[in-house]
């Protein structure tokens, strides 16, 4: 360990939980009311104050529990990377802001406690639809209900979501991912939410969601930890651990996962030739 962990399993757990709501109440206030948004990268990438205020009361709600921990998150000034020592929360005040800013529902308030660099607990929740994801040591809720992944092994019967950001870079593997999807699988899910597609596989809502490019940190970490909390794997495109700085992510119910692997690997070793 990196120092001494002042916070519980538990305690951390709660603390998510707390501070997810905090941010999912403010968020809700903006939610349909028409407010002005400004773009990052391109009209694709909008941010708003939603986003922002969200961000700043989820931060003051754990400053006031975990003082000591850092903090890494996508707006203002929090630090973008997560410390491979001590503690620190992720945060991503709306993942799936392009839905929010659209009026869709299919939006979240999602953040994760990590220890050295690994995830000890996360919640995500989704305040437009009124399920709340959770996760600590080795059990993951919705609802303050347990629950896991699914144990589905036919392909056929597989529905998996592909977790991409819009960048023009990422485009072939995307269509990649899609058509394997579309060809070998059951179905597709394209939710817009990358925290939301985890949290989903890891209660069996959905068996799998897959990305092959590099994601942020607080758009992976807590789903991450969530679907290995409800049973399930989640592994780079190489089978590895993965980890928020890993440059792909599958996850899986576990039943199916090396079946999955295997089928991309040949697939985007196919398209880069």
């Amino acid at each position: 360990m990196g120092g001494t962990d002042d916070l519980t399993a538990e305690e951390s757990l709660a603390v998510a939980r707390e501070a997810a709501e905090s941010g999912a109440e403010v968020a809700c206030r903006y939610f349909r009311e028409g407010i002005a948004n400004d773009y990052k990268r391109d009209r694709m990438d909008p941010v708003s104050k939603a986003d922002q205020e969200a961000q700043d009361r989820i931060v003051e709600a754990l400053r006031e529990r975990d003082p000591a921990a850092a903090i890494v998150g996508e707006e203002n000034d929090a630090r973008k990377t997560v410390p491979d020592s001590g503690t620190a929360w992720i945060i991503d005040p709306i993942d799936g802001t392009n839905n929010f800013v659209r009026d869709n529902r299919l939006w979240g308030i999602s953040l994760a406690r990590t220890v050295d660099g690994d995830p000890v607990a996360a919640a995500t929740a989704l305040p437009a639809i009124g399920d709340t994801y959770a996760a600590g040591d080795g059990r993951v809720e919705r609802n303050g209900l347990e629950c896991g992944v699914s144990d589905r092994t036919d392909p056929s019967s597989l529905i998996a979501a592909p977790i991409f950001g819009l960048k023009q870079r990422d485009r072939d593997d995307y269509d990649a991912v899609t058509g394997y999807i579309h060809h070998e699988l059951g179905d597709l899910r394209r939710l817009g939410s990358g925290q939301t597609s985890l949290a989903l596989v890891a209660c069996g809502e959905l068996d799998a969601a897959i990305s092959t490019v590099r994601m942020t940190a607080w758009d992976t970490v807590a789903g991450a930890h969530m679907v290995r909390a409800g049973g399930g794997r989640v592994t780079d495109l190489a089978g590895d651990r993965w980890r928020h700085d890993s440059d792909s992510l599958i996850a899986t119910n576990g039943e199916i996962h090396e079946e999955v692997l295997s089928e991309l690997r040949d697939r985007l070793d196919g398209e880069r030739i």
